[in-house]
């Protein structure tokens, strides 16, 4: 028996964003609990059986990891930037993707700068307010990206996890 075969590279692709997806799926969810600290509730009240300061912790924690994954993934595509920026990439996805990476730049600058001033500053609130709206931005191009390569997602768990041929 063998498994079918799928080229290494999409292989490598494919888990690699498989490891990807469930930290920064995590980031977005806890990002979206943390909106409602951010709109006034108490850091000290409960949502969904923990407060405030909890899922801080985990947002900052699958942000870590979603950095680095994200990372690895835009590494594997460093051709794509290449073609992007010499005017040879024909990508029909092309201005959508550069949005995405835009959007998740400015969503991490707007989260670290803060933590290199002082908390109680007009700047650190501001880069925070911007860091939310800039974040629900990246939630919808995420959703948009997922979209755009679900058939690729879909096929590729199939050949990877189908049946083997004999």
């Amino acid at each position: 028996m063998k498994i079918l075969n799928i080229p290494s590279k999409s292989r490598r692709n494919y888990y690699v964003d498989l490891a990807a997806l469930l930290p920064f799926i995590m980031l977005l969810f806890t990002g979206i609990v943390l909106l409602m600290y951010h709109s006034g509730k108490p850091i000290g009240e409960n949502t969904l059986g923990h407060d405030g300061s909890f899922w801080l912790n985990i947002h900052i924690v699958c942000a870590v990891i979603s950095l680095v994954m994200i990372g690895v993934h835009l590494s594997l595509h460093l051709s794509w930037f290449k073609k992007l920026f010499t005017g040879q990439l024909k990508n029909k996805y092309k201005i959508r993707n550069l949005v995405l990476v835009v959007l998740f730049l400015l969503t991490t600058i707007t989260a670290v700068v803060p933590m290199f001033i002082s908390e109680e500053s007009n700047a650190a609130a501001v880069m925070l307010g911007l860091h939310n709206k800039i974040g629900l931005l990246l939630i919808i191009f995420f959703v948009i990206h997922l979209l755009t390569y679900f058939r690729w997602l879909v096929g590729t768990t199939k050949k990877v996890f189908g049946k083997y041929s004999m």
